[in-house]
């Protein structure tokens, strides 16, 4: 392929994610009964979308990209609350006080804003404290028993009881449990706070998932196998290094996957985050050039690539996220380090 067509590909993303970015400085995403995403689709607003697009646009040239990383990151600061804590849903949703934090949407902004060198107040006590008997970190920031010698936790999950009937069905209605623990989220905490000694309990408990085969069932929102694959991979590629003992075994089923069209996976979606994932682990180069070859050619007009439902409300599917914009920060995400491993 030719590294102008290349250029202009990403030319055109950018500046469709530049047109649709809000004043707010969010990025949207639809939520829908409908998992194809073609009909009953409404806004959802929340900073979940806008952290991975953020984290996607900071492969980009800061020429390229700046003014609306910035945007992105006053974004962030003005959903925080209490110390460096993040809800799924934003102040303005109707459903914002409901919802417990999470240690998703944390961990993703979190990372973002350390990366582009914003001061936040430190959220890591209370992550370190939201941890399971074996190391492995909850997906809720809510009361369990027994309750973590830090005082900042009970500080902020102590609120939710000043609203016991608002928890109660929150629980109820949902597919969420208090004790959650989901591969994905443990895979982006993971990201956000190294390779340690803490860790290590999430570092194998994602090669079990590999070594099982439970890419795709083993987080009850996150069910893509693909961006299992994303988020493990970006792991290995920041250093933790003992996650390469599965590379192999991850590496041959993405490129299992492929398609006569040079796709991964069932869409282009999948395909871009099968890309990605590859270029984390270094290595299928002839599946990489195919699969950047597809995207290109997937592309429309006005610089997006199609939606696509990227989570989940839960194993059930009752609901799907995802937007034009969520699928073209992940097909940027996978041509931008393409342009970059091919200079």
């Amino acid at each position: 392929m030719s590294v102008e067509g290349l250029d202009a590909g990403i030319v055109r993303g950018l500046g469709f994610l530049r047109r649709s970015q809000l004043p707010s400085g969010e990025f949207k995403v639809y939520m829908s009964t409908d998992n194809s995403l073609e009909k009953d689709c409404v806004v959802d607003s929340s900073p979940f979308p806008t952290a991975l697009i953020a984290y996607s646009l900071g492969f980009a040239d800061p020429s390229e990209a700046g003014g609306m990383l910035e945007k992105s990151l006053r974004f962030f600061l003005a959903e925080m609350e209490g110390p460096g804590l993040w809800r799924y849903w934003t102040k303005q949703h109707k459903y914002h006080s409901v919802i417990p934090p999470d240690l998703d949407d944390v961990a993703c902004v979190s990372y973002v804003l350390r990366r582009h060198g914003v001061e936040f107040p430190s959220n890591l006590k209370l992550v370190f404290a939201n941890r399971d008997p074996v190391g492995r970190f909850y997906t809720w920031l809510t009361p369990r028993w027994p309750m973590p010698r830090v005082p900042s936790y009970w500080h902020v999950v102590l609120r939710q009881w000043l609203s016991p009937l608002k928890m109660y069905y929150f629980w109820k209605l949902n597919e969420s449990e208090p004790g959650d623990v989901d591969c994905v989220v443990n895979a982006n905490v993971l990201f956000y706070l190294g390779g340690s000694p803490e860790t290590l309990p999430v570092v194998e408990y994602l090669k079990d998932v590999v070594r099982r085969g439970e890419e795709g069932c083993c987080d009850k929102w996150h069910l893509n196998r693909f961006m299992f694959y994303y988020v493990v991979s970006r792991n290995y590629d920041a250093g933790v290094s003992a996650l390469g003992e599965v590379r192999d075994q991850a590496m041959g089923r993405i490129v299992a996957a492929s398609n006569p069209d040079g796709s991964l996976g069932e869409s282009v979606l999948e395909t871009a985050l099968a890309v990605c994932a590859l270029l984390y682990w270094k290595g299928a180069p002839a599946e990489v050039e195919r699969g950047v070859r597809f995207l290109l050619g997937r592309q429309r007009e006005g610089g997006e690539w199609p939606r696509a439902a990227l989570y989940y409300g839960g194993p059930k599917k009752y609901y799907g996220w995802g937007s034009e914009e969520l699928t073209t920060g992940f097909c940027l995400e996978a041509l931008l380090r393409y342009r970059a491993a091919a200079l």
